[in-house]
């Protein structure tokens, strides 16, 4: 039994899928296995899969039919042996120690799910990932303790399945996998993963690189995660309602990370985007949804105004417009102001 299994899901990233795959052969921890899941990708990745395959024996590729990233996933499933497991997406890179790191870390904890920081160049993580951290040390934090329902929100606020090492028996004993032809799939599978409570680890250090670009998947949430997720919260109420926790405290954390993503998800779309996202979102806007608004919870004004406007209210769509508006000039602003210092430093 390998220590660690390594899945990546492969498709159409040949310019990066080298880099990709020497950051996981070159593991300081040599006790794994990496399973390639080539998801009829039509350029070279198939050939070179099979290229490294023939110089590592610890790798295994599957060639399938093009299912999708969350089918790509769920197909190396059958082929797990590790401890634990580790997915990495093929067009980003991992630190060369990061699984002896996590495994030491998952180790000492028994745990089932040990979180490590991750590289993502994203907008709202400033160069000192100052949010990062605080995310950390909040998450340190609930380790050890009894975890409420609302303590588990904060575990959502990054949902993606790669930035964590999972226990493999924990994610085959309790079936937690990403639905098949859905996009956004992490958000349901980390659903699924807290309504098992974890017991959870932290490894607080920058281990895993996103790489951003515009043909990436991370990339075209217009196209693809984002008009995936009002259908992923369906599916999402759905377990809940089947696995019995669609109650409570859970039914509160779920209608309040709900409204709160989905309107997050709105603000960075395209124009072109933003009706047909609100159709979908109008369409399963249900009785629980608007009684949640009604109440006094931890939404804030902005989100309560955007729902609001979409029920029919002109005023509110008014202040909805007018907050838009300002927060698209505050972010031409300070792309101009990082500008300017870039240009000022430079010369």
């Amino acid at each position: 039994m390998p220590k660690v299994s390594v899945i990546i899901p492969v498709y159409n990233v040949e310019k990066y899928l080298h880099a990709c795959l020497d950051s996981v052969v070159n593991q300081t921890l040599k006790d794994i296995e990496i399973i390639c899941v080539d998801d009829g990708s039509p350029d070279r990745c198939p050939q070179i899969l099979d290229e490294y395959a023939a110089k590592d024996n610890r790798i295994t590729v599957i060639h399938q039919q093009n299912v999708g990233i969350a089918g790509a996933r769920n197909a190396a499933y059958p082929y797990i042996k590790g401890e634990y497991t580790l997915f990495v997406d093929d067009d980003d890179t991992i630190e060369p120690n990061l699984c002896e790191k996590a495994v030491a870390v998952a180790d000492a904890e028994q745990a089932d799910t040990t979180y490590f920081f991750i590289d993502h160049g994203h907008y709202w993580w400033n160069k000192k990932y100052e949010r990062l951290y605080h995310w950390g040390c909040e998450v340190q934090r609930l380790i050890g303790k009894l975890l409420t329902e609302n303590d588990y929100l904060l575990l959502l606020e990054y949902p993606v399945i790669w930035a964590k090492l999972w226990r493999s028996s924990f994610l085959l004993d309790n079936d937690i996998r990403c639905p098949t032809g859905q996009y956004s799939e992490d958000t349901f599978m980390h659903w699924k993963a807290l309504v098992h409570r974890p017991k959870m680890a932290m490894l607080p250090e920058i281990m895993y690189h996103n790489r951003r670009y515009p043909l990436s998947t991370n990339s075209e949430p217009s196209k693809k995660y984002s008009m995936g997720l009002p259908a992923t919260y369906n599916l999402i109420k759905e377990m809940l309602l089947e696995t019995g926790n669609y109650h409570g405290e859970w039914k509160g954390l779920f209608l309040y990370r709900k409204l709160w993503h989905l309107r997050a998800t709105y603000s960075h779309l395209p124009a072109y985007r933003r009706a047909e996202f609100l159709n979908m979102v109008k369409e399963q806007f249900g009785q629980d949804e608007q009684e949640y608004l009604s109440q006094k919870n931890k939404l804030k004004r902005p989100i309560r105004i955007f729902y609001r406007a979409i029920l029919g209210s002109h005023f509110a769509a008014i202040e909805n417009s007018v907050y838009f508006a300002l927060r698209k000039a505050e972010f031409i602003f300070r792309k101009f102001r990082d500008q300017w210092k870039r240009w000022f430093v430079e010369s």
